[in-house]
């Protein structure tokens, strides 16, 4: 049986001098990333030859034996190991995306301070150690720091830890814990249920009986946009270098943080309880890429309703659809409940009537679905049920699907 892994994040709550330590860790990992960058480029342009992930692991064994020898400090080689092949999947991408053609390749670039996250350790008992409490939050060990406490709890119980990384995000200090669970055990549901994702609401669902709910968008980050401007304005007009820029930016992200874990947790609690009714879960497939493409145009042909599209993009974003999609995929796989994601372009549930199946184009304005053959019902709640009856296979017009 293949065995689930969950991230599971505390927050770490050093003292003085183990805040010092871990500032020491994470400058020697930013600039162990940037040279080995340096490295790689240094080398191809001067021999014409690319260095790989072992090539490199050799190279810093090497300078780790000067290091020690002179007393210069050394981190855990282990994580060291992990910095370097963060390098290698960087080049790795890059490639891929050029053979592909694609003209936004992107080459790996230099990791400025303020852009480095932190670092990561291989395995458990290796540079670190994890020590939770039976009800609620632990300590963990870390080599060159020493046991920091920790504050969190994680969603399953009975995990074991694998791998971790340091993360410093606005000034604070994360430990992300990769737990490996041998079964995921969650209730599951007796329905059938149809989802229709969007943005005037979170998402609508119906079930085989016909019933349906709307849930609403929370909007968090529109709630919190009066303060986020204010703070952006001000941040534009203080002078770079200054106490006040430094301050207004920590405040800025601290909002930021804020609104992504507000998201985050309704998420979580809303799937969750979609998985604890269901069976089947039936929703579009969404390419969130292609939904929220910027209206600009180029030089030559420019755009149309270019601000209109920005704003719907954000809106878009600020829902999270793809991680709305995610959450509920794996919490059905926990659930044993069957998750079933209807091909758009084909079915095209939006514009299709969930009584009769006739299509008809609709704007974004139209919020109402209304056909001839008398079906009325809101938009959305509309598309939940074309999704529902595809995977059911008992929508005229598409083939039928067997459930399992």
């Amino acid at each position: 049986m293949k065995k689930a892994i969950r991230k599971v994040t505390y927050k770490m709550k050093s003292s003085v001098s183990q805040e010092e330590s871990l500032m020491d860790l994470f400058v020697h990992h930013h600039q162990l990333y940037n040279w080995a960058l340096r490295d790689r480029i240094e080398t191809y342009r001067d021999s014409n030859y690319s260095l790989n992930f072992h090539e490199q692991c050799k190279i810093n064994t090497l300078w780790r034996n000067n290091r020690k020898a002179h007393g210069i400090f050394n981190a855990n080689a282990q994580s060291e190991q992990v910095t370097l092949k963060r390098v290698a999947l960087a080049f790795d991408g890059f490639f891929r995306r050029l053979k592909k053609g694609d003209k936004k390749a992107g080459f790996p670039r230099f990791k400025p301070f303020q852009r480095f996250k932190g670092w990561g350790y291989k395995a458990h008992g290796d540079g670190w150690k994890l020590n939770l409490k039976e009800k609620k939050h632990g300590a963990v060990y870390l080599a060159d720091v020493g046991i920091v406490k920790i504050r969190g709890k994680a969603r399953n119980t009975g995990g074991k830890p694998k791998t971790a990384e340091i993360i410093r995000k606005n000034g604070e200090w994360f430990i992300s814990v990769s737990m490996e669970y041998d079964t995921i055990e969650r209730n599951c549901g007796t329905k059938a249920v149809g989802l229709d994702w969007g943005v005037s609401h979170y998402f609508s669902t119906i079930d085989q009986d016909g019933n349906f709910e709307q849930v609403e968008n929370p909007r968090y980050l529109r709630n919190s946009k009066e303060r986020l401007t204010s703070l952006q304005r001000d941040l534009a007009l203080a002078k770079k270098g200054t106490r006040t820029q430094r301050k207004l930016k920590h405040q800025i992200a601290k909002l930021h943080q804020k609104i992504a874990r507000q998201r985050l947790d309704f998420t979580h609690k809303e799937t969750a309880k979609l998985v604890e009714v269901a069976a089947l879960i039936a929703t579009e497939k969404l390419t969130v890429k292609n939904m929220t493409r910027s209206a600009k145009g180029t030089v030559e042909k420019n755009g149309k309703m270019v601000k209109q599209k920005a704003g719907l993009n954000r809106e878009i974003l600020n829902t999270a659809p793809a991680m709305t999609l995610n959450l509920l995929r794996y919490k059905a796989e926990e659930a044993s409940s069957e998750f079933v994601e209807v091909p758009t372009k084909q079915v095209k549930p939006s514009q299709t009537c969930p009584d009769c199946g006739a299509k008809k184009k609709k704007s974004l304005a139209d919020r109402w679905h209304s056909c001839e053959c008398g079906c009325e019902k809101p938009r959305d709640v509309a598309s939940a049920q074309v999704n529902l009856n595809w995977a059911l296979g008992i929508q005229a017009g598409n083939q039928p699907k067997k459930v399992a």
